[in-house]
Order: C-alpha cells, then sequence, then structure tokens
C-alpha cells in the first residue's frame, strides 16, 4: 500500500467515525420518544391501541385490557373502520381521516360495548373518550394509528347522580311550591272570611241595615267597611243605616274619618246613617276633633238607635 492508498483509508476510517457517531447521535434522539411512548403504554394508566393502516388491531397495552375487560385474541377480525357502532354514532368521517389523510382526530365521548361488534367475542361496555394519533413512514404514508382511551365512567356515574339530585330537588321543590300555593290560597279565603266577619252587614227591618264593627279601625278596615256598606246598601235598598262601634275599643281620630266618610258614602245613596255604641270618650274625640258629626244622629246603645229608626220610618211611611 502506497502512502497515497493509505491517506485514502484513514479518509475512509474518519468519514465511517463520523457517520457512525452522527447515527449514535440519531439513535440518541430518537430513543427520548420512544421511551416516553414506552411509558405511556406499558404505564397502564391510559388505554393504548394500535392500529395497522387497513384498521385491524396489532398492539395493546395493559390499561386496554383492563378498560375493556378482553384481550387482544378477542379482537383478531375487528377493524374500527367497520365499527357499526361508530358509524351509528356519526364520526366515522374522523376515523377515516386519520386513517387516509394522517390527520389526528379527537373523537366525541360515547358509551361503547365491545360485545355488539361481530367480531368481538367477549369484553365489557364503558364510557369513553378517545383520540386517533396517526403514524407516518418517512414517504408521508399512515403506517399505524394510535388510539389512546380514557374512561370517563366514573364522571358520567358522578353526572347521572347530579341529575337524579336535580331532578328530585325539582321534584321537592314543585310538591312545596303546590303546598305553598295550596296554603295561599286558603290563607286568602280565610282573609276573606275574617274580612267579610269583621264588618258583617245584618239586615234587621225592611229598609234598615246596622253594621257592628268589632276591633281597631284602620286604613284598610275602612276601606272594607265602605265597601261593604255601600254594597249592601244597593242590594237592600236601604233607608237606614246603625253603625254600632260598641266594639271598637278606641275610636280616634283616624277611625272616625273613617266613618265619617262612610256617612257621607251612604247619603250620596240616600241612605240616612246612625251612630250607636258611643262612650263618653268617644264623644269626646268626636267633638274635640271638629269631624264633621254634627249632623249625625248618635246615640249611646243600640236599642236606642234601633227604636228611633223605627220610628222615624213609621213617621215616614204615615206622612206617605
Amino acid at each position: 500500500m502506497n502512502h497515497r492508498q493509505a491517506i485514502d483509508v484513514e479518509k475512509v476510517i474518519e468519514d465511517l467515525k463520523r457517520e457512525n457517531a452522527s447515527l449514535r447521535q440519531r439513535v440518541a434522539e430518537l430513543e427520548v420518544p420512544a421511551r416516553r411512548f414506552q411509558a405511556l403504554f406499558d404505564g397502564g394508566i391510559v388505554s393504548v391501541q394500535v392500529y395497522d393502516p387497513e384498521s385491524r388491531t396489532k398492539e395493546v397495552n395493559p390499561g386496554w385490557e383492563r378498560l375493556w375487560q378482553t384481550n387482544i385474541e378477542q379482537t383478531a377480525g375487528y377493524r374500527i373502520l367497520k365499527d357499526p357502532q361508530v358509524v351509528a354514532q356519526g364520526f366515522m368521517h374522523l376515523i377515516e381521516q386519520a386513517f387516509l389523510e394522517g390527520k389526528a382526530a379527537r373523537l366525541p365521548t360515547i358509551r361503547y360495548d365491545p360485545r355488539q361488534n361481530d367480531t368481538v367475542d367477549e369484553g365489557s361496555a364503558r364510557w369513553v373518550a378517545s383520540a386517533l394519533h396517526p403514524v407516518k413512514g418517512a414517504n408521508g404514508e399512515v403506517n399505524e394509528v394510535v388510539q389512546l382511551h380514557f374512561d370517563v365512567g366514573e364522571l358520567k356515574h358522578s353526572e347521572e347522580e347530579l341529575r337524579q339530585q336535580k331532578e328530585q330537588l325539582e321534584a321537592a321543590v314543585a310538591v312545596r311550591t303546590a303546598e305553598l300555593e295550596e296554603q295561599l290560597r286558603v290563607s286568602e279565603e280565610q282573609k276573606r272570611a275574617i274580612a267579610a266577619l269583621s264588618t258583617p252587614v245584618l239586615k234587621i227591618w225592611k229598609g234598615i241595615l246596622a253594621l257592628p264593627l268589632i276591633g281597631n279601625i284602620d286604613a284598610a278596615r275602612g276601606a272594607r267597611i265602605l265597601e261593604v256598606l255601600l254594597q249592601s246598601i244597593v242590594e237592600a235598598s236601604a233607608e237606614k243605616v246603625i253603625l254600632d262601634v260598641t266594639g271598637v275599643p278606641v275610636l280616634d281620630a283616624d277611625a272616625a274619618r273613617h266613618l265619617r266618610d262612610a256617612v257621607r258614602a251612604a247619603a250620596l245613596l240616600g241612605a240616612e246613617c246612625m251612630v250607636v255604641g258611643i262612650s263618653t270618650e268617644t264623644a269626646r274625640t268626636l267633638v274635640q276633633g271638629d269631624l264633621g258629626f254634627e249632623h249625625v244622629p248618635t246615640f249611646a246603645t243600640l236599642q236606642e238607635g234601633l227604636r228611633r229608626s223605627l220610628v222615624r220610618t213609621a213617621e215616614k211611611r204615615r206622612d206617605a
């Protein structure tokens, strides 16, 4: 070997060393993602299923076997591109894009039952979310497709529990609402009954009405007295009305004004009112307050007022 040949051999050796070093570096770089995938695959927490380009199962991990309660031997004839459940769910186009176009796809969450496929011998239904990740070769063609399954059964179970609790709560609210509406209805009826009892109008003689008042007279009570009184006068064609305040514990200025308004309104309908049951304190209030009762007949007792009404009625009829 001459000197030139020796130099050429050394050059080839150096080139081979550089190429070998480059390959080692490339292998080291490839080992990182390979170790990552292997850790994911062997960890078993996530279900991993590897398909060939025809969508047949090539490999599965322990997580896949635990999730579906089956093994790869039981799915020898299975092809995801022919899966009737996927077709029925309406997202087969996503799977076709992964296998035919190499596009990664996130699939909708579904309840999947392996036993509904004729090519699968056994398995267990699960609620899963999944994703497809195509693995391409140097020429850009799809060599494999990796599918990851995520068990969301516990989440769906929690959602179902929440849904049931919501329905139970809505039912309880509906029942309670109905109870409250019924209580409100009864309460309104009771209020109307109490209001009617608090302002009873008695027809004690032809053309003569008596309105015995019991309890304090406030604005609401005064309005009720006025309403009932006018309605009764019209219905009975009454000429005389006896307002008995014996049962009113305190007839203050405000209460007296409500009575005065009732007397004036009754007069507009042609009925004469008198007030009976006047106590010494009540008489003092009416006089000191200058409340306009000067021309309203007042009597100490109901008997006196009734006797006076009957006399006036008889006199009026005799004169007629």
